[in-house]
C-alpha cells in the first residue's frame, strides 16, 4: 500500500509538471522593420497565413493586424510576434544591437557599420537589390543624371537635396556619384565651395513635405516614396541609383538584408529558423504574384496599390547569395573602408580573408534553405 502511494504522488508530480510546461508562456520575437516597401516579404507573410500554412506549414496568425502575430509550425505555436516599425537606415540597426529588437530588416553598410564597432549583429539573408533613385522638383530642367550634372554646374546657387538619415545605402550612392562627378557637395548650408547641400531630414516621411514646402530641391531614396512623389506631383525621378557613377557598379547593389541579434539567434534558434524559412516563401510569392502583393503592399503601408504596381518592380527581391551580391558586398566594404566608414573589425575580416564568417549567421541560413 505504501508502495502504491509513492507512484500515485509520482504520477502527480509528472503530471503537475506537464502542466506547468504546457502553460509556459511562448517566447517573445521581436520583428523590426522601416515603413516602406523595401520590407514587403514581411508584410505579405503576415497578410498570406492560409496560403503559407497550406504551402510549408509556417505562418502568421493574426493578433492585431501589424502589430502583433503568432509564429506557428505545423500545429505548434512557436513565439508571439510583435512587429514594430522604426527609421531606417542607421536607427533601425542600432535597435537591433541594442535588443530593442531581435530581428530585423535593415540597410546592408548599416549593418555592416555596427557589426564593424562589433556589436552582436548577424545577417541571416539577403532581402532585395535596386529600388531607390533621385527625385528633383518637377519644375527643374533636368531628365536624367546627365542633365542634373551639367545644371549643378552651371548654377549659381547649391542645390539642396535632401536624405532620410545618415549611414544609409541611398546617401552612401548618392554621395559616391557626386565624388565621381566631380561635384562638391557639403552638409554645411554655408559652405561657399559646395554645389550641392545634402541634407539630413531625419527620416523618409518628411522629404515629400520638405520639398513640397521648398525646403530642398530633390531628395534621394527607397521606394516607394519615388512613386509616391510622382503620384503626388510633387517631383520626379531622374535617375535610378543603379545608374550612377562609378558605371554598373551600382547595378544590383545590395541594398536590404535581414539580420538578428546574436543573444537571440543562440537563445531561439528554432523561432529564427522557421521565420527565415516563411520570409523566404513570402520572396517567392511577391514575385509569382506582383499584382496581389502590390495590393497587400499598400494596405500595410496605407498607400494606394496603383503607387505599389509602379514601385515593386523597380526592386528585385531575393533571398539568393548570388555572385551579384557578393560583388556587391566587395564593393560596399571597399569604397566604407576607404572613406574610413569602416575601420575595425570589418576591415580586419576582409582583409583577411574571414568577411562571411564575421557578418553571417550561415548554419541558420542554410537550415532555412532546405526546408523551403
Amino acid at each position: 500500500m505504501k508502495y502504491l502511494f509513492h507512484i500515485l504522488c509520482l504520477i502527480a508530480v509528472m503530471l503537475s509538471a506537464a502542466c506547468q510546461k504546457s502553460t509556459e508562456p511562448l517566447p517573445v520575437l521581436r520583428i523590426g522593420h522601416a515603413p516602406h516597401d523595401h520590407h514587403a516579404p514581411l508584410y505579405v507573410a503576415a497578410m498570406n497565413p492560409d496560403y503559407f500554412k497550406e504551402h510549408g506549414g509556417i505562418f502568421l496568425k493574426e493578433i492585431v493586424f501589424r502589430k502583433e502575430y503568432t509564429l506557428i509550425k505545423g500545429d505548434r505555436p512557436l513565439a508571439r510576434v510583435l512587429i514594430d516599425s522604426s527609421t531606417g537606415g542607421k536607427e533601425l540597426v542600432r535597435k537591433l544591437s541594442e535588443e530593442y529588437f531581435d530581428i530585423s530588416f535593415g540597410g546592408f553598410p548599416a549593418m555592416l557599420h555596427f557589426i564593424d564597432q562589433d556589436n552582436p549583429i548577424k545577417i541571416l539573408s539577403p532581402v532585395m537589390t535596386e529600388g531607390a533613385g533621385l527625385v528633383v522638383r518637377t519644375d527643374l530642367p533636368v531628365n536624367s543624371w546627365p542633365e542634373f550634372v551639367e545644371y549643378v554646374k552651371e548654377v549659381e546657387q547649391p542645390l539642396k537635396i535632401g536624405y532620410k538619415i545618415a549611414v544609409s545605402v541611398q546617401n552612401l550612392i548618392f554621395e559616391q556619384a557626386l565624388l565621381e562627378t566631380n561635384i562638391p557637395f557639403s552638409k554645411k548650408i554655408d559652405d561657399n565651395q559646395a554645389k550641392i547641400v545634402v541634407v539630413n531630414l531625419h527620416g523618409s516621411k518628411n522629404l515629400i513635405p520638405a520639398m513640397n514646402s521648398g525646403l530642398i530641391d530633390g531628395f534621394v531614396v527607397m521606394q516607394p516614396f519615388l512613386a509616391l512623389a510622382e503620384d503626388k506631383g510633387v517631383g520626379k525621378v531622374i535617375a535610378m541609383l543603379g545608374d550612377m557613377p562609378p558605371q554598373g557598379k551600382w547595378q544590383g547593389h545590395p541594398c536590404c538584408a535581414l539580420a538578428g541579434n546574436k543573444h537571440y539567434l543562440s537563445d531561439q534558434p528554432e523561432v529564427a529558423e522557421t521565420l527565415l524559412t516563411l520570409l523566404m516563401g513570402a520572396t517567392r510569392l511577391i514575385n509569382e504574384q506582383p499584382q496581389q502583393s502590390a495590393e497587400q503592399v499598400g494596405r500595410w503601408l496605407d498607400v494606394p496599390s496603383s503607387v505599389e504596381e509602379k514601385s515593386l518592380p523597380t526592386m528585385q527581391f531575393s533571398t539568393d547569395f548570388s555572385d551579384s551580391w557578393k560583388s556587391g558586398v566587395d564593393f560596399w566594404v571597399e569604397s566604407m573602408i576607404e572613406n574610413d566608414r569602416i575601420t575595425n573589425k570589418v576591415k580586419q575580416a576582409y582583409q583577411q580573408g574571414g568577411l562571411d564568417e564575421l557578418i553571417y549567421r550561415q548554419d541558420l541560413y542554410n537550415r532555412a534553405r532546405g526546408a523551403f
